[in-house]
């Protein structure tokens, strides 16, 4: 599998995401964290990206822990986030290697995080967050209406905000014998030549998502229609 977007052009990344409403996705959390009696201090973020919600966490006042698998995304990240606010870590899930063994008041996993797990990574993932999260802590995450059959390609033609970074994208998931898909896309830019990606994506279903969360132990567990307007995941807030 090649992830030379998230890898090798993170900046590409950006571009293709800049009209996504991160502000809406931060407001949700924290919302949802103050409607369950939570302020939090401590916040860790699993599969950071390049650090969008993660300095919107930060300008909150909140010590953010963000951790990614992908070193060029996270050397965005740095660059973007207050480092006295925010530690940032090459690690992930099922299993995250943090340095910090402090609890958290609250962890969040934003954007299909979870869709990139295997079948079998599911429950394992979501005990290893229970874990890092103190008693009556939240943890907030979305599961992505993938196509579970597959679709046709789809064409994106777009810029960044600043009409500098131009791309033109092909995309599609093709289904897979395991359950799974197989996410491919070639993206063309002006400035070299194209390139690809390919990745496994796990279409789960909202119930075993809930099953996962309940072996787990959490507590209590909510599920919302997106983070907002426009937003078609379902989002899990569950408490430890």
């Amino acid at each position: 599998m090649s992830d030379g977007l998230y890898d090798e052009r993170p900046r590409l990344y950006d571009a293709i995401q800049s009209e996504w409403d991160y502000d809406r996705d931060a407001g949700f959390v924290f919302d949802a964290l103050a409607d369950r009696g939570v302020d939090p201090e401590r916040l860790l973020e699993v599969g950071c990206g390049t650090g969008e919600h993660t300095r919107r966490f930060a300008a909150r006042g909140v010590d953010v822990t963000a951790i990614d698998v992908h070193e060029g995304m996270l050397a965005v990240a740095r660059e973007k986030c207050p480092a006295d606010a925010v530690s940032i870590y090459r690690t992930g899930l099922p299993e995250p290697d943090l340095h910090d063994t402090e609890p958290f008041d609250a962890a969040v996993a934003i954007r299909g995080v979870v869709n990139h797990l295997g079948p079998g990574d599911l429950d394992p993932a979501l005990a290893a967050l229970r874990d890092r999260l103190r008693p009556g802590g939240v943890l907030v995450f979305d599961n992505s209406p993938l196509p579970s059959d597959g679709n046709s390609p789809g064409l994106d033609v777009g810029h960044d905000a600043n009409g500098e970074l131009r791309y033109v994208r092909v995309a599609h998931h093709v289904a897979t014998d395991d359950g799974r898909l197989d996410w491919r896309a070639v993206t063309f830019t002006p400035d070299g030549d194209p390139f690809t990606d390919r990745r496994r994506m796990t279409p789960f279903a909202d119930e075993r998502i809930g099953d996962a969360l309940a072996d787990a132990g959490f507590d209590e567990v909510d599920v919302s229609s997106g983070y907002g307007p426009g937003d078609d995941r379902s989002v899990f807030v569950a408490v430890r």
